[in-house]
């Protein structure tokens, strides 16, 4: 059996019921594949699937395209490159998001509010351009509560918006 390690892009979900369904039909170990699925939070996301893509610890790793492109752009050839060999969504399923109560209807009434961040390398560049686009300056405060708690952040009142994942 060839052993394969798939690190998943967060706790494991509906986007990843492929992978698990496949593997308890017996679907991997018909092709001769032992696989592995790697959730993030058995480290608690401290490392994220492209590193694990890096460290090799992974052989394939769900991640979002931005991470292509950012593996792609280091300076120097600092980090290897990795690519896109399939995508398991038709379209993208990310949102910033507000709570109704705030008032924020646009991403340029996001300006000098507290955005909750992941900390990814372009994130915080994509929400700028983002605020700008629509008018506002690009000025706010980032944040970076731990991944789990990133949606408490909006609950609690200590950020304004973040970035989500959403289902249809």
């Amino acid at each position: 059996m060839a052993p394969i390690t798939i690190a998943l892009d967060w706790t494991p979900n509906t986007n990843h019921t492929g992978f698990y369904v496949a593997r308890s039909k017996g679907f991997y170990k018909d092709a001769g594949l032992e696989v592995q699925i790697l959730s993030p939070h058995q480290d608690e996301y401290k490392t994220t699937p492209g590193s694990r893509l890096v460290d090799r610890s992974a052989t394939f790793a769900c991640v979002p395209s931005e991470s292509v492109i950012s593996y792609h752009t280091w300076p120097n050839a600092a980090k290897p490159k990795i690519v896109a060999v399939a995508a398991l969504l038709q379209s993208n399923q990310s949102a910033i998001v507000t709570l109704k109560s705030s008032g924020i209807e646009r991403p340029a009434q996001l300006d000098d509010k507290t955005y909750a961040s992941y900390a990814a390398r372009y994130e915080s560049r994509i929400v700028q351009q983002m605020i700008r686009a629509d008018g506002g300056s690009g000025d706010y405060v980032e944040t970076t509560p731990p991944m789990l708690g990133i949606w408490n952040t909006l609950l609690e009142g200590a950020a304004d918006a973040t970035w989500v994942s959403v289902r249809g």
